[in-house]
């Protein structure tokens, strides 16, 4: 199955087709915006986390999304990207007023998924902020209930390599980078006007 596996070096981004009028219908705005500016270690409470994620669409068609095994060691370990509805629209001066989660990543088993602090049969939410002309990034954790058990701040970074300036659907593809040491990382088409940006995945920077 090529589409489920994360090679060496591969490189697996692949370029949005125009979508029919029904995706395009759900594309009209960008994510909700959430009611707090930014997320920490311990802001904003997980009730209120909790309840702004409720309140985010995501698309669960295999054009806007993407799915992975963990690597080829690990065939069990399957992962699913999926964008926030209308995540192609954000622009950097949006998520510097406040930010967004942009995309989410779903445990398809049982056993946890360290690298992208996935908790068994759980989700992980993407959340993208640009602070004081910096990007970044947390990962919320949330488990099969949907609680919120663990956020891990991650690095974010404008990238255009091999992804087109604009795509005019949401998006969210996974990238395997060679020179990190393996890392897997999160891409959205969310970071204007550089194009897209790409999370790092977790134990990779500490918060500040």
């Amino acid at each position: 199955m090529p589409r489920l596996s994360m090679t060496t070096g591969a490189l697996v981004l692949l370029l949005a087709p125009l979508c029919s009028s029904p995706c395009a219908a759900q594309a009209a705005t960008p994510p909700r915006r959430a009611p707090f500016a930014e997320v920490d270690s311990a802001n904003p409470p997980n009730a209120a986390l909790r309840a702004y994620i409720a309140s985010v669409r995501f698309l669960t068609d295999h054009v806007s999304g993407d799915i992975r095994m963990l690597d080829a060691a690990h065939t069990n370990l399957i992962v699913r990207i999926e964008p926030a509805a209308g995540n192609h629209l954000i622009n950097a001066s949006q998520l510097a007023r406040a930010g967004r989660v942009v995309a989410r990543l779903i445990n398809r088993g049982a056993d946890p998924i360290n690298r992208f602090a996935l908790e068994p049969k759980g989700k992980t939410y993407l959340w993208v902020q640009y602070v004081h002309e910096r990007w970044k990034g947390v990962l919320i954790s949330a488990d099969s209930l949907g609680n919120i058990v663990g956020r891990s701040p991650v690095a974010v970074t404008p990238d255009r390599t091999d992804h087109p300036r604009r795509v005019l659907q949401p998006v969210a593809r996974f990238l395997a980078d060679s020179t990190t040491a393996m890392v897997y990382a999160s891409c959205i088409p969310a970071c204007s006007p550089l194009g897209w940006c790409r999370s790092d995945s977790t134990r990779t920077r500490v918060w500040d």
